[in-house]
């Protein structure tokens, strides 16, 4: 029986004259609605000196604003009864709610105030920093999140790209009030916000509250788009004691906006994104080499690196790298069978519709569809894109992307080298 989608039709957007957008998605059988703020303004908008700047503001605008203290701002998230958080990725900023309908309005008055209005106060920014120089040590002391930080910075020559989203804390610490301040204005600018809800919402009503609030933000001129810059794979191994070595092996990928990424997440669920895929099956179920193995794509609207990542037994690290390049190879090569492709479509689908379920799964989909397409992508559409990809495809993507020369490896633990 074929997948039933939830009507589409319900989908609204309009942009604002200084250019604000504004995006719902109704969901009538729902009682809650989820909200979220998005500002095109993440790490990679962050010149040499302002590491870490996107993210000590996600962090300071639940510190106060005019007319709100931080603890206010708490006190009145809490009594909303809302699941409250916010993000800072490579390319956005996000703030949202998931509340009551009959709450929307004081959910949007909230958000929309720590957002607009924050307060910078000189002691709370001080204390933040301390703060964000603790998550930066925490991310240093967890071997499988320092790998990761480690491995993308050697694999980008842009410093935009490749400094951490958190920054260090040497620019932490640096960042002042007045710089914090420029760089908020020339980023948080109307034409980078969207304003998206889905679930029990009303388009119109949610269309005035954000002219009378983001509405009022002046046109201000964008800065010159930057580029991604080239990626080197590179070769690394980082000495730190540990009981394991933790690896990453990576190749090219695309982006977020490219028409070929749905080849290339049906590759990567299919080679380590569930328990039935070819490397866990052969890593962990065949040869025991590591508690789990996992691929994924790691993004940017441009372009994308195929990561897999794992952690072994030092002295078996040669074979986990040389089991993962077989088992590639053999993908390359045409090893794909139709039913482990259809397996993994399904799969796909199955998390696609089931997501469509949750009002927040809907708010993140719908916005990201937003900023990257500038239009809504109804689930149908998604699901005929994945039925559209072959074994062929599968074939050509590993045969271009899994290449000696275009390998990267990352090998970080007390005996990190790199095999021949």
């Amino acid at each position: 029986m074929p997948h039933q989608a939830p009507s589409d039709i319900s989908c609204r957007a309009v942009r604002l004259p200084n250019g604000v957008r504004v995006a719902t998605e109704g969901m009538p059988l729902v009682k809650t609605a989820s909200l979220g703020v998005w500002i095109e303004a993440g790490s990679r908008h962050e010149a040499p000196g302002q590491e870490g700047m996107a993210h000590l503001w996600e962090h300071m605008a639940f510190k106060g604003t005019a007319t709100r203290d931080a603890l206010a701002i708490a006190k009145e998230l809490d009594i909303l009864g809302g699941l409250a958080n916010a993000f800072t990725s490579r390319e956005v900023t996000c703030f949202h709610i998931r509340v009551m309908d009959a709450h929307m309005e004081r959910a949007f008055a909230v958000l929309s105030d720590i957002v607009l209005n924050p307060a910078l106060d000189p002691e709370e920014l001080a204390r933040e920093k301390g703060v964000i120089v603790q998550e930066i040590s925490m991310v240093e002391e967890t071997p499988e999140d320092k790998v990761h930080e480690d491995f993308w910075a050697a694999a980008w020559a842009n410093p935009a790209i490749a400094h951490p989203i958190t920054g260090t804390p040497d620019s932490v610490m640096a960042a002042t009030p007045k710089a914090l301040a420029a760089w908020r204005k020339a980023r948080y600018r109307p034409d980078a916000i969207a304003i998206v809800a889905a679930g029990s919402v009303d388009h119109d009503a949610l269309v005035a509250m954000t002219e009378a609030t983001f509405g009022r933000l002046p046109t201000v001129s964008a800065p010159a788009p930057g580029g991604v810059g080239t990626y080197t794979p590179p070769r690394l191994a980082v000495r730190r004691e540990s009981e394991q070595n933790h690896v990453i092996l990576a190749y090219p990928s695309v982006g977020n906006t490219s028409s070929e990424r749905f080849g290339h997440t049906i590759l990567a669920t299919l080679l380590g994104g569930n328990m039935s895929s070819r490397l866990f099956q052969e890593v962990r179920e065949r040869r025991g080499l590591a508690y789990s193995i996992y691929a994924s794509i790691n993004a940017l609207a441009e372009t994308g690196i195929f990561e897999i990542q794992a952690a072994v037994e030092p002295e078996r690290t040669k074979e986990l790298v040389d089991v993962v390049r077989a088992e590639l190879a053999a993908v390359a090569d045409g090893a794909v069978t139709r039913e482990e492709l259809e397996h993994t479509r399904e799969h796909l689908k199955g998390l696609l519709y089931l997501g469509a379920e949750s009002t927040e799964n809907r708010m993140m989909r719908l916005a990201r569809n937003t900023l990257l397409f500038g239009r809504h992508i109804p689930l149908t559409e998604t699901a005929a894109a994945l039925d559209t990809v072959t074994l062929a495809d599968l074939a050509g993507i590993a045969r271009a992307a899994f290449t000696d020369a275009n390998a990267g490896l990352c090998i970080l633990g007390p005996a990190a080298a790199i095999p021949d």
